[in-house]
């Protein structure tokens, strides 16, 4: 059974001849509905929701001009083509109806297949452009799901601890992004810190990141260890994600009576930590390979003892690889982490992101921007 929609054509013709040439030329392939003025076409069009309009510019009671300016105001779609019926000598009638919005002329007296022809190529394009509105609605509506899904991964406060204090910057490249953070606070009083960039962005990466948080906390009460923690969240994920997606972690656990600090770096960027009492920085890079790419990766824990004073700034890939408006120059690692000694112990999280956004410029970032500041007070 053929359940295929038939285009509605309305024809706004006062002459009854030429009306009835036109119904005789469409009729067979569209559904034709007529008017002999413009305000009949308005009536009808409110009722019939046409496709397409064939509009005769000289009308007895309201001008083509005038009656499409009125369908525009609501009765019909903007989006529907409004096609010009004109007198073959009258130019000028023509350009005006193009300025004013029509997709094409007709001239008098009509030709069949040049008739046929426009009608079927426009209610074509007519068709294309719904579909693409109908596919930007619903792409919409699944960015703002997975946004709204991004967001409910992210936490809404900090951990209560006298010793140390957290500063975080975030900033999505798009309505979802692929960053996402959380803290957590384990009975013993420890802190656990994690930061994860999933590859991509949007509704895969929402849920990816999803599921990465499920995952984790299912399992990050019983692995103490960050190193085992990640292990066995690197089998989940790789046995669930496609091939080309995967993700980056930073995970860490302070305790704050003893500073020390425990972590693991799934392929993640390098979080610098300042010692105060050396001034220097340290790298965090013990750990193993991105998360979700193949399974039975081994791991290990990193430690280090941090004293009053002490900062670690972790971050995601978007802060080195921002990019300013001379092509091919990348804010880069070492500017980072020269920033970052220069600044801390004072205004740190501030200074480095004042120096990317001085140095990007009007250049539009292209990755999400995440930072997260502890200090140690």
């Amino acid at each position: 059974m053929n359940t295929a929609k038939v285009s509605k054509v309305l024809i706004v013709e006062d002459q009854l001849v030429s009306r009835r040439i036109l119904q005789t030329m469409l009729g067979k392939n569209y559904t034709v509905i007529s008017a002999a003025t413009g305000r009949e076409a308005i009536k009808s069009a409110a009722v019939n929701k046409p496709d397409l309009v064939l509009l005769d510019i000289e009308l007895p009671d309201m001008d083509g001009f005038q009656t499409m300016e009125s369908l525009r105001t609501g009765i019909i779609n903007t989006a529907v083509p409004v096609i010009f019926l004109t007198a073959r000598e009258d130019s000028a009638s023509r350009e005006k109806g193009l300025e004013a919005g029509a997709v094409d002329y007709i001239t008098k007296p009509y030709d069949r297949q040049e008739l046929q022809i426009k009608v079927k190529n426009h209610l074509a394009l007519y068709e294309a452009r719904k579909e693409i509105e109908r596919n930007n609605r619903l792409m919409a509506r699944e960015m703002e799901m997975a946004s709204q899904l991004q967001r409910s991964l992210l936490p809404s406060t900090f951990p209560a601890t006298d010793r140390l204090e957290f500063v975080v910057y975030y900033e999505p490249f798009s309505q979802s992004g692929g960053d996402f953070y959380d803290f957590m606070e384990f009975p013993d009083g420890s802190v656990g810190i994690v930061l994860v960039d999933v590859s991509g962005h949007g509704v895969a990466s929402a849920m990816i990141g999803a599921m990465f948080k499920m995952c984790f906390q299912n399992l990050v009460t019983a692995n103490p260890s960050p190193a085992a923690l990640l292990s066995l969240i690197n089998n989940e994920m790789t046995s669930i994600l496609p091939e080309a997606d995967f993700l980056t972690v930073f995970f860490c656990i302070i305790d704050p009576k003893s500073l020390k600090i425990t972590y693991c770096n799934a392929g993640h960027p390098r979080p610098f930590l300042w010692s105060n009492s050396l001034k220097s920085v340290v790298t965090l890079q013990t750990g193993g390979p991105l998360l979700g790419a193949f399974p039975d990766m081994k791991y290990e824990d990193g430690m280090y003892y941090c004293k009053t004073g002490d900062e670690i700034l972790m971050y995601t890939d978007g802060i080195p690889e921002a990019a300013s408006a001379d092509p091919g120059e990348l804010y880069g690692i070492d500017r980072l982490r020269n920033n970052f000694v220069k600044s801390a112990p004072i205004d740190s999280l501030d200074s480095v992101i004042r120096d990317v956004n001085e140095f990007r410029g009007d250049k539009e970032f292209d990755d999400d921007l995440s930072l997260i500041l502890v200090r140690v007070k």
